[in-house]
């Protein structure tokens, strides 16, 4: 190997320690600081003289004309021979006193214009970063601001492959020259020339600069077989991390190897799981199947295997019958999940086996299997072994405790082995009774013979006394401070006192997502409900893991006088990132809904997330009464009483104060309930609208039109404006725009002609990625916002967004688009300062119907109850059918168009090449429906090439946006040739496989068709 480096320099020095060797065997290495390359080992060849060795000449030669070298604190010099030389080398030159500058290169001097002080030191630079540094006048700019920190000026000779430094200081001592050279080294040190020869790595790298380059962070420069990235090291890094990300990815998506993840959920997946470990094992060994959590499959291989796996699963699972149990309230779900704990305990008590599996939520039973007789006779066991019964006391407003005693005595002997039945008890004198058939007939016989006994002394019991008794026993425990009337006559209470001997068919209890009841009013209420509360959050944590903040869990109350206890999860003070508010209003409707599922009448509410949890308590307070009037102005509720309780006078007053901000309500008193607004009230705040219509039409200040990129006509929204205003739409937007547009930002245009709206906001996205928290949705929710806070700024009244992002453009999921537009509605609706009204308004499209139905599930999935929802229908009727006509060159689709319409709407050409050479839209009523005829130019046309004809087919989509309802294929009735066959094969790949679902063959003769 040492035969490998010929080519020394050498330089005297004092003897060095192991460490100092180390950094300049380093130094010369790297060529940006020394102008060296590859070296060997720095060796000791005489008393005070040291000797590295490069590869290559150029490399010596090049650490020779650097005269002087730092490394550190040590400066010193260079030459080719072992003796030492006759004259020193170094270039430093010291200003003389009176001012005047030394004899600079003739290369230099004409050029220079460094100021006259201090000591001068020449960088010979790699020619790209020179080349980056003068092209760039950013960086140019920071390179001079970071030298000017270090009393330092430059002057850069491109052509020489130097810079020349001066410090602006006057010349001082040693060690201080060495100072600030080496600082000056440091601060060229902060920038890189990265060389690619990969050929798809510079390729990436090439097409990462695609768009003009108009910044100055990197510059990408072209050399023969590679590609130079130069600029800040950083940023160097980041851009060639992020190519060989881009390339890594690329190739996982093909390659040979790739994970797909398919969800079953996990009843389908425990039913099916034995058949799909055997048969793909044996069918498609090439790919690994292997069983995840949530009912997620992941299979492993070489993609073409996967997908045929993908297509065995999915006829699998579509033999799959699923059914949902009828008839069973959330009171039963809640008692199976006690009494089983999990789906797997219910199936087994069923006996089932592993032909039906059953699937135990929340809201309801669901069961899975192969076999209908099986899910029938599964259904009508369960029917058969559970029952719940109501019944009422009469003569009596609460449930005497003589007889909860004895109910409560006999479920308890019921559920010594196995848990078989449970008993409620209200605020109200209703019983109800719940469990295994045989337990609850028997309880209900105890609480008639109760009433029975009872009405011999019926005339003893008089009512009115009973609820005078009532009231005075639950004011001597608590005491209303405040009374509210809302709307449908919902009551809301503010009070002081215990909340633990609250009596009310729901107490919520402030859990956190452990469930772990160790303190403050969680501590209280386990307490005083008995050690099954805790117990029994436990087991819903085993089983489902940590609670996520805003969602309720279901448990019994214990001894406490409820009906069910519900944990509340609600934010942690600064671990929320400034959203607790948001947070807590979720954490409120979903208690209040929940209640509202279950047919209660009254719930008792603390100040959640008050007191261990850190939010301050106006906050709380501010957050739950929202939430309060949001669900307060829906009607029809179960629901007629809402307290607000805690035991704090502080707490309680944060509590009042809100609830006469909010609800401008008074004392029921005084007689003067408050009547609630309906949210979405005029003049109040931001009013959300969901309605069918078309956004050219919508009457408004400012509508909104996505884009691809820039490109104003790249989506069928663009398309529709377009049609209207005609081709001012592009040239007002580029004046607007001009060149410093990004991507998530708006180009707002006002005064269109044609158009019933004031304004257009243009709004520049990036297609879909796959990616539910990825750029695309970052770009959508900044665009949005952008928006809405220029609406603001500007006064506008009114705007309307159509679905953003779900066309065949953007390729966004209807969900992911209805989640985020509400989501950044209700965030700033609830963040913005100004009450000035504002009508958002969601236009979807009288034909996507499925857009429609996942804006109402999104919507009360989120509970935006403050919204205003109208969505209207439109008489589809009325509606264009939209029809597509395909085939090939002569095959009478215009003269079938002008049969189906009953006259001569489509020209007919009698030629051997296409008549039709652009796509052509036509709408007629044929026997009362609008239909809407679409020509397309002609397969194996002999005049145009294919691939001019194709643009234009596949063109027709856009004429009959949102999408076709059928396509339309004529053929002759004659043998089958393979160029018939090729025709199917190029309709495919124009639209897809997925158009053979919606295809219609029509056959005719070689006169003119039918």
């Amino acid at each position: 190997m040492a035969d490998d480096y010929q080519y020394p320099v050498y330089f005297d020095c004092d003897s060095l320690p192991e460490d100092q060797i180390r950094k300049i065997e380093k130094y010369f290495r790297i060529h940006r600081k020394s102008n060296g390359g590859d070296c060997g080992a720095l060796r000791n060849v005489g008393h005070k003289t040291y000797c590295v060795a490069f590869k290559h000449q150029k490399d010596q030669q090049a650490v020779l004309k650097k005269s002087e070298h730092v490394v550190n604190d040590l400066v010193f010099t260079v030459r080719d021979s072992l003796e030492p030389c006759t004259s020193s080398p170094i270039t430093t030159s010291t200003t003389s006193r009176d001012g005047t500058a030394p004899v600079q290169s003739p290369q230099s001097s004409p050029t220079s214009t460094l100021p006259l002080s201090g000591e001068e030191c020449e960088l010979q630079l790699d020619s790209y970063l020179l080349r980056y540094l003068k092209e760039c006048p950013k960086a140019e700019k920071d390179l001079e601001r970071e030298l000017a920190s270090l009393a330092c000026s430059a002057k850069i000779y491109p052509m020489e492959g130097k810079v020349l430094v001066r410090s602006l200081d006057q010349a001082g001592a040693v060690d201080e020259g060495r100072s600030w050279k080496a600082k000056v080294d440091k601060v060229f040190e902060g920038y890189l020339c990265h060389y690619e020869v990969d050929t798809q790595k510079v390729k990436a790298l090439f097409q990462s600069c695609s768009s003009p380059q108009t910044t100055d962070e990197v510059k990408v420069y072209s050399e023969v077989g590679m590609a130079v990235v130069v600029g800040e090291c950083s940023q160097v890094k980041a851009r060639v991390k992020d190519v060989m990300d881009l390339l890594e990815s690329t190739k996982q998506r093909s390659g040979e190897k790739q994970t797909s993840l398919r969800r079953l959920g996990e009843a389908k997946l425990r039913l099916l799981w034995k058949e799909l470990e055997q048969s793909l094992g044996r069918d498609y060994p090439g790919v690994e199947v292997t069983r995840r959590d949530a009912g997620q499959l992941a299979l492993e291989g070489p993609v073409e295997e996967i997908l045929k796996a993908g297509n065995w699963i999915s006829e699998k699972e579509n033999l799959v019958l699923k059914r949902k149990v009828s008839d069973m309230s959330p009171l039963v779900l809640a008692f199976l999940r006690k009494a089983y704990g999990d789906s797997a305990g219910l199936s087994d008590f069923l006996g089932v086996g592993d032909e039906v599996e059953v699937e135990l939520r929340d809201t309801d039973l669901r069961l899975f299997s192969l076999s209908a007789d099986k899910l029938d006779n599964t259904e009508k066991k369960l029917k058969e072994e559970l029952r719940e019964i109501k019944i009422e006391v009469p003569n009596f407003s609460v449930v005497p405790s003589e007889l909860r005693e004895k109910l409560e005595s006999k479920t308890n002997e019921m559920n010594q082995g196995q848990y078989r039945a449970e008993v409620m008890f209200g605020s109200d004198n209703m019983v109800c009774l719940l469990g295994h058939t045989e337990e609850v007939e028997e309880l209900s016989k105890a609480v008639t013979q109760f009433i029975l006994d009872q009405s011999s002394v019926e005339s003893a019991v008089h009512v009115s006394g009973a609820q005078k008794l009532a009231t005075s026993s639950l004011s001597e425990l608590n005491t209303t401070v405040a009374s509210y009337i809302l709307c449908d006559e919902l009551q809301v209470l503010v009070c002081q006192g215990d909340i633990t001997k609250q009596e009310v068919d729901a107490l919520v209890n402030a859990a956190n997502e452990d469930l772990d009841h160790c303190g403050g009013v969680a501590a209280a209420l386990s307490k005083a409900g008995g050690p099954e509360i805790q117990s029994e959050s436990n087991s819903l944590v085993k089983c489902m893991g940590k609670i996520p903040v805003g969602e309720v869990v279901v448990t019994t109350g214990g001894n406490l006088n409820c009906k069910i206890l519900l944990h509340a999860v609600g934010p942690v003070g600064e671990q929320s990132g400034g959203k607790e508010r948001m947070l807590l209003e979720k954490t409120i409707h979903s208690a209040l809904n929940l209640s509202e599922k279950m047919e209660f009448q009254s719930i008792a509410i603390p100040c959640i997330s008050s007191g261990a949890s850190g939010v301050p308590v106006n906050v709380c307070s501010e957050a739950i009464v929202t939430a309060v009037k949001e669900f307060g102005s829906q009607i029809g509720r179960s629901l007629s009483r809402i307290i607000l309780i805690d035991n704090s006078e502080e707490v309680v007053g944060a509590m009042h104060a809100a609830c006469e901000r909010l609800l401008r309500g008074i004392s029921i008193e005084n007689h003067e309930p408050l009547r609630g607004a309906t949210a979405g009230a005029p003049g109040d705040g931001v009013h959300l609208e969901i309605i069918q219509g078309t956004i050219e039409t919508q009457q408004v200040d400012a509508v909104v039109s996505p884009m691809v990129g820039l490109d104003p006509l790249s989506t069928r929204v663009g398309n529709s404006l377009s049609n209207v205003v005609g081709s001012q739409l592009t040239a007002r937007f580029r004046k607007e725009a001009g060149h410093e547009t990004q991507i998530g930002e708006t180009v707002l245009v006002e005064g269109f002609p044609g158009l019933p709206s004031k304004a257009v906001f243009f709004l520049g996205l990036i297609p879909w990625d796959d990616d539910q928290d990825g750029t695309a949705v970052q770009v959508l929710r900044l665009g949005i916002n952008n928006i809405l806070t220029s609406c603001e700024s500007r006064g506008f009244t009114s705007v309307a967004f159509p679905v953003l992002g779900a066309g065949i453009a953007l390729n966004f999921p209807d969900s992911v688009v209805a989640r985020i537009l509400l989501e950044e509605v209700h965030v700033f609706k609830q963040t913005r300062d100004s009450r000035t009204p504002l009508l958002v308004r969601i236009v979807i499209h009288p034909n996507d119907e499925e857009s429609s139905e996942v804006f109402e599930s999104v919507q009360k999935a989120f509970q935006l109850t403050g919204f205003k929802n109208h969505v209207h229908q439109t008489d589809q009727a009325s509606t264009p059918k939209r029809i597509v006509l395909l085939g090939k060159t002569g095959s009478g689709k215009s003269n079938l168009a002008n049969t189906i319409f009953g006259e001569d709407v489509f020209k007919i050409f009698h030629t051997a090449n296409s008549g039709t050479g652009k796509c052509q839209a036509e709408t007629k009523s044929v026997n009362g429906r609008s239909i809407t005829l679409i020509d397309t130019p002609g397969f194996f046309d002999t005049d145009k090439p294919q691939e001019d004809l194709k643009p234009e087919i596949v063109g027709c989509i856009t004429e009959c946006a949102p999408g076709p309802h059928a396509f339309l294929i004529l053929l002759k009735v004659e043998k089958f040739t393979e160029q018939e066959e090729a025709v199917i094969h190029k309709i495919c790949q124009c639209f897809s496989e997925g158009c053979a679902k919606i295809c219609c063959n029509c056959l005719h003769s070689w006169g003119q068709p039918p």
